[in-house]
């Protein structure tokens, strides 16, 4: 029998709230992805079970709901949880079943911590940075990783082996114009990734970061962000007219390959193949 896999940061967003209530949204073309909904789709059909986490406990029964439809020989729960309170996680381990083995997905970003940006882009000039958004992406992505890891600690030590995948970013090893705040904060989560592989490797729990480049989760279809994006792009001589992006799914697959594989797979970067193949800082 598979691993029940644990899946956070799970969503989707409507496009211009065409979305009807009867909609499977893994069907629909009126929808965007995340990461970690792709994933729940991806490890779905190849009959993984899933514990899926967000903050909204609306989007994660539609999600549910919509994955049995397509799948109904897996078994899917929820939890609305805040990956960044302590307590709101403790409670979510308190209650897991310490029978089933487990495997992790990771998948956190500014909206895991209800932070708002304006104009919701994070590629800013050094000017228009608001002075706490540093700490608080950093926060997001770096403390809901340590409290998950702490709260999988006891289960963990009971498996025989235990598989933890990352999604972090491109941002995460290579520095760019208008990058100061989302390149720090994902570079820190990069780090930190590195730190707990050599940590507890010796405890027979593995880690793999997955850092895709754009990835077409809907966070590219607003104006500011695309001109930001535009502006990066020329400072590596490339003038995009369509922001090249890569599915969700195809993040989600290498997710799944990190998992099942007989080997420990470290990292894997993902571009889409317009994009500027600069890599590291």
């Amino acid at each position: 029998m598979k691993n029940t896999i644990i899946i956070s940061g799970v969503g989707f967003k409507p496009k211009n709230n065409n979305l009807t209530s009867d909609e499977n949204i893994f069907n629909s073309k009126n929808v965007f992805l995340n990461i970690g909904c792709a994933s729940a789709k991806v490890l779905a059909k190849s009959g993984y079970n899933l514990i899926i986490l967000s903050r909204t406990e609306e989007k994660l029964k539609r999600i549910k709901d919509n994955l049995l439809e397509l799948y109904p020989n897996v078994t899917i729960k929820y939890n609305a949880i805040d990956i960044i309170s302590e307590t709101s996680i403790n409670a979510f381990f308190s209650q897991l079943d310490t029978n089933i083995e487990y495997g992790y997905v990771h998948s956190a970003g500014l909206s895991a911590g209800g932070y708002k940006i304006k104009d919701n882009n994070p590629y800013l000039e050094i000017d228009d940075i608001p002075v706490d958004l540093p700490i608080r992406e950093y926060e997001v992505v770096v403390k809901s990783l340590l409290l998950m890891i702490r709260g999988f600690q006891p289960i963990f030590k009971r498996q025989k082996s235990s598989r933890v995948v990352v999604v972090n970013s491109l941002s995460g090893i290579r520095a760019y114009p208008l990058g100061f705040s989302h390149s720090a904060a994902k570079g820190g989560l990069h780090n930190a990734i590195r730190s707990l592989a050599l940590e507890l490797s010796k405890k027979n729990i593995f880690f793999s970061e997955i850092n895709p480049g754009i990835v077409d989760t809907g966070a590219y279809e607003n104006d500011f962000v695309i001109e930001s994006v535009r502006k990066i792009g020329r400072e590596f001589g490339y003038n995009y007219d369509e922001i090249p992006k890569i599915s969700p799914i195809a993040v989600a697959e290498a997710i799944e390959l990190c998992l099942k594989s007989e080997a420990n797979i470290m990292t894997i970067n993902l571009l889409p193949e317009g994009q500027w193949k600069h890599q590291g800082a």
